[in-house]
């Protein structure tokens, strides 16, 4: 699929007027201030020759395992796409290769029509989810033009998903650190004091069993791990994709072995090092917005949500806050939406059923929202998952200011303000790691793929990269997709068209601002 927009800086915001002159589809909204260094430093003039990426001269083991973990997280099978797993072993501590090790696991998504001898695309989603609960949403119809000429290989974040499991925390611990402290009422104050007591008692418990490793889990770690993975395949380089959170493993990657990487694809990205504060704010109205499009798309098809249907969010979400839906708090109603609007079906159809979880939840039978919330739970609140966040944490702020934050957030962000800034207590007390180096030049120019509304990270996130990208001189080509949910790459044939152009070897060429219809 070829694309035709007009060209023009990314000094400015994206513009609103570009076109798919092959789908006549008008682009999407403005996004966030992505920046091209024209004028730029050592990775402002890449050459038309792009390095190559070889296929793996040493493979890893891999069998079959698309039933076993569709039953593990419940879901069906991709159709037409050959899921298989394997694992491999990398040093806990990167510093002491000949230490302890851990499992890494890693799930191969391919086709029948997928060459043999193919490059594969590594794929981690970092903290967001298990990389291998997003193997279970790839559709061969989106992802058919890059499985078609290369594997994917997606890689889970060490202690995460197919990657050894930690399991450091009391039940009850991790209950309170899911609902961020809720206990039937909307006092952020109270939910602070008990969110912060689970999670300093939760803290001592894992470093006790992780000690000496308990800060052994941040980006730069994760990176070794892909290194490890690209030594074990003997190549020179490998081409990699960060989803979400995934792409501050990626960069940093790419800072700490930029000479190995041959292609960087930031997914939906969030940027690297970012303080926890303004990172909270830019994901709380990030995903407001999402919500907000979710509601008014699905009430234009004549969904459950009726006319009203950001109002109907507002009120489940305040019945969950206040204890008004047994077993749901505010943050697990919001968990339950933002999953499902993440990884599950965005058709009308899809909308409209995900719309009817939440009118029953309205009128007072929460149990398919329920439902949904356990699902979310299970692939977004694992110990592993809390033990990186915190390790990546920038900045935490001090406790009493956070009510202050979701009072001020919550002017913009009603539906999402409490959750984010309770969020920030959640690693009170534990370990924060060394930050990883950011990269110095972009030897080969990124592409940014961008989601209008990702219901994970949303889009303002996305605005960090810019002084990363003006700093290292990139000259990034963006793809902008308004559709729904979490991961343009695994959502947009368009956009799996433009990875697989841009993963041959020369560079891409045409504007360095495109959009792909939703």
């Amino acid at each position: 699929m070829s694309l035709r927009v007009p060209r023009f800086r990314l000094l400015a915001t994206l513009a609103t007027a570009a076109v798919l002159a092959t789908a006549c589809t008008p682009g999407p909204e403005a996004g966030p201030d992505i920046v091209r260094g024209d004028h730029g430093g050592a990775g402002a003039t890449a050459p038309d020759k792009l390095p190559n990426l070889p296929a793996p001269k040493r493979d890893l083991n891999y069998s079959n395992c698309a039933g076993r973990l569709a039953e593990t997280y419940g879901v069906a099978q991709p159709d037409g796409i050959r899921l298989e797993c394997a694992t491999f072993d990398s040093p806990i501590d990167p510093a002491k290769p000949d230490g302890s090790t851990l499992s890494v696991g890693v799930v191969r998504a391919s086709k029948a029509e997928t060459p043999k001898d193919a490059a594969p695309l590594v794929l981690t989603t970092g903290t967001d989810l298990p990389s291998s609960r997003l193997a279970l949403t790839l559709n061969s119809s989106a992802i058919g033009p890059l499985l078609d000429r290369h594997p994917l290989v997606l890689v889970d974040r060490r202690g995460i998903g197919e990657s050894a499991e930690i399991d450091c925390l009391t039940r009850s611990q991790r209950s309170i650190i899911a609902d961020d402290g809720a206990a039937g009422t909307r006092d952020v104050e109270a939910r602070v004091t008990a969110l912060a007591t689970a999670t300093r008692a939760g803290a001592d418990l894992c470093n006790d069993t992780l000690s000496p490793n308990q800060l052994d889990f941040a980006d730069a770690d994760a990176a070794a791990d892909l290194e490890q993975l690209r030594t074990r395949w003997q190549v020179d380089r490998i081409g990699l994709v960060g989803v979400g959170s995934g792409a501050t493993v990626a960069l940093a990657y790419q800072g700490a072995h930029p000479s190995r990487l041959g292609r960087l694809i930031l997914d939906s990205p969030v940027g690297l090092n970012v303080a926890a504060t303004p990172a909270a704010a830019a994901r709380a109205a990030g995903v407001q917005n999402s919500l907000a499009t979710f509601a008014t798309r699905c009430s234009n098809t004549g969904c459950s949500l009726g006319a009203d249907g950001l109002g109907m969010l507002n009120r489940v979400v305040g019945a969950g806050a206040s204890g008004g839906l047994p077993g749901l708090s505010d943050t697990s109603v919001l968990a339950a939406i933002t999953t499902a609007l993440a990884l599950g079906d965005t058709s009308p159809d899809g909308l409209g059923r995900l719309a009817d979880a939440i009118s029953a939840a309205d009128r007072g039978d929460s149990g398919k929202l329920a439902a949904l919330a356990t699902a979310a739970d299970g692939v977004r609140d694992s110990d592993g998952q809390l033990l990186a966040r915190c390790n990546d944490l920038v900045g935490r702020p001090g406790l009493a200011e956070i009510p202050g934050l979701a009072t001020s957030w919550g002017r913009d962000a009603p539906l999402t303000a409490n959750s984010a800034a309770l969020g920030l207590a959640r690693c009170d007390g534990w370990g924060v790691a060394d930050p990883a180096k950011a990269p110095e030049t972009f030897a080969v120019s990124p592409l940014i793929l961008l989601g209008q509304n990702d219901p994970i990270n949303g889009l303002k996130i996305t605005e960090s990269l810019t002084p990363l990208m003006v700093t290292a001189g990139a000259s990034p080509t963006t793809v902008s997709w308004d559709g729904l949910g979490y991961s343009v790459l695994s959502r947009s044939e368009c956009a799996a068209d433009v990875v697989a152009e841009y993963l041959g070897d020369v560079k891409l060429s045409g504007p360095a601002e495109r959009a792909c219809p939703a």
